[in-house]
């Protein structure tokens, strides 16, 4: 787990494809950028038209072809530790299990206040090691698996992917 955390610590910036399999079974697939602390963007591929912003305190879900903006703060979500300063496997969060199989490291994972909002499985190459998927489970029990492809470390992020103009305020785009 130390290696885990460690090396978690060492990811500054994250730039991939990903495939998401949410609880009905739909497949979406786009890009992730994480960059530490604080921020993270998913863009999602046509046909959907979502995308999701993490910067400063929240998390924003942009619908676009709905045109709805729902923000949460940051601290209410599943994921919210990978993008503090310091990662760290413990004292807020509990490792519920540590599972090695084929190469891989599992860990489950939970906030140690408040178990009953959800579970975070993580699943990482062992050599050397890499964040390859995670799930999350929340309270009613479903689960969405975000599978990480083509994955880039430590490369420079435009600050402007982190910027969030809220199209009510700015405008919807046509179409």
């Amino acid at each position: 787990m130390a290696r885990i955390e460690a090396w978690l610590q060492r990811v500054t910036t994250l730039r991939a494809r990903f495939t998401q399999l949410a609880p009905d079974g739909r497949m979406s697939t786009g890009r992730v950028f994480l960059h530490r602390p604080g921020r993270l963007r998913f863009d999602y591929d046509p046909p959907s038209r979502v995308q999701l912003i993490a910067t400063d305190w929240r998390l924003i879900f942009v619908d676009w072809a709905a045109r709805q903006v729902n923000v949460l703060p940051l601290s209410q979500t599943p994921l919210a530790f990978l993008l503090d300063e310091q990662v760290r496997l413990s004292g807020e969060l509990e490792v519920r299990s540590v599972q090695r199989r084929a190469g891989e490291i599992a860990l489950e994972v939970v906030r140690a206040k408040e178990p009953d909002q959800g579970r975070v499985v993580m699943v990482f190459a062992e050599q050397p090691i890499e964040l390859r998927r995670w799930a999350v489970t929340d309270p009613q029990g479903l689960t969405t698996t975000v599978l990480i492809e083509e994955p880039e470390y430590g490369v420079p992020l435009d600050p402007e992917l982190f910027r969030f103009r809220d199209p009510q305020i700015f405008g919807w785009p046509e179409g």
